[in-house]
């Protein structure tokens, strides 16, 4: 009998955890409330819809568009590439990020280039591509930079405007974003300062809907299970939780979800409560 009331708080239990929600309903205020959060950061201020993280919870922003604070600074994952974000403008939608990997020169452990999801951000309209060739073998007719954690036969890098492939004497190319003020491309100092300068791009998630939203004195929040934008407005005495409003964590599903329940269930009826 203990065992037949005590197996569905404990399915409650872990369900709730497992899907990250605390073990109570959120009320509407809660999510208006949570919602009405803007991310502060350093110099990064304001910052909300579609965005997430810091005092913002997860069913704030889509789950691509975390942001994190270290130091006061603030810090957005894109395409499995980290960015530092050095300027953020609310009102423009935009954000100027630089890549982390190149902070400390450039040659990274790991040759990517800059992408950007197509369904998030656009590229501001103030840049240029820079294409840096990789695993070149010496050459004095072109510009090139010596990587010292490469052999020593194949450590010179060759940069080139444009997207382009790599020459025939280069292995890899690596094309990212810079600024159009970037105009010598000899000078290997300004070519790190200008990525370390960063690039703009503008966010175009939920922007109309997000509107709407606010004109009707609600705050914009994101369904990770419909995927898609979503309004939190205070509502009287409302005590039930928005529709899909709790969002699985990265990396689970319902299925997995109800294949734990159903794995603890099997073993509360093996062996009973005494």
């Amino acid at each position: 009998m203990a065992s037949m009331l005590i197996i569905p708080i404990l399915e409650y239990i872990i369900v709730l955890i497992l899907i990250g929600i605390p073990p109570s309903y959120l009320s509407s205020d809660d999510a208006y409330r949570g919602c009405s959060n803007l991310i502060k950061c350093g110099n990064i201020t304001e910052i909300g819809f579609p965005f997430w993280g810091d005092n913002r919870p997860n069913w704030c922003g889509h789950p691509e568009l975390q942001l994190s604070c270290q130091q006061n600074m603030s810090y957005i994952t894109i395409k499995d590439v980290q960015y530092q974000i050095l300027e953020a403008n609310p009102v423009e939608h935009t954000l100027r990020i630089a890549r982390v990997d190149y902070f400390n020169g450039l040659c990274p452990s790991k040759l990517v280039s800059t992408t950007l999801d197509t369904h998030l951000f656009v590229y501001g309209s103030d840049y240029k591509n820079l294409t840096l060739s990789y695993s070149c073998t010496p050459s004095f007719n072109f510009p090139s930079h010596q990587c010292s954690n490469a052999p020593s036969d194949d450590q010179y890098i060759y940069p080139q405007f444009g997207s382009l492939p790599p020459p025939i004497f280069c292995k890899q190319s690596v094309v990212l974003p810079v600024s159009p003020s970037l105009i010598n491309i000899t000078d290997f100092f300004q070519i790190q300062k200008a990525i370390r300068d960063g690039f703009v791009v503008r966010w175009i998630l939920g922007i109309q809907d997000c509107d709407k939203c606010q004109k009707s004195n609600g705050v914009c929040g994101y369904d990770w299970n419909l995927h898609q934008t979503t309004c939190y407005n205070v509502l009287p005495d409302d005590k039930t939780p928005p529709p899909s409003q709790h969002p699985l964590l990265p990396g689970l599903n319902r299925t997995a979800v109800l294949g734990h329940v159903n794995s603890l269930k099997i073993y509360f009826d093996i062996i009973p409560f005494a």
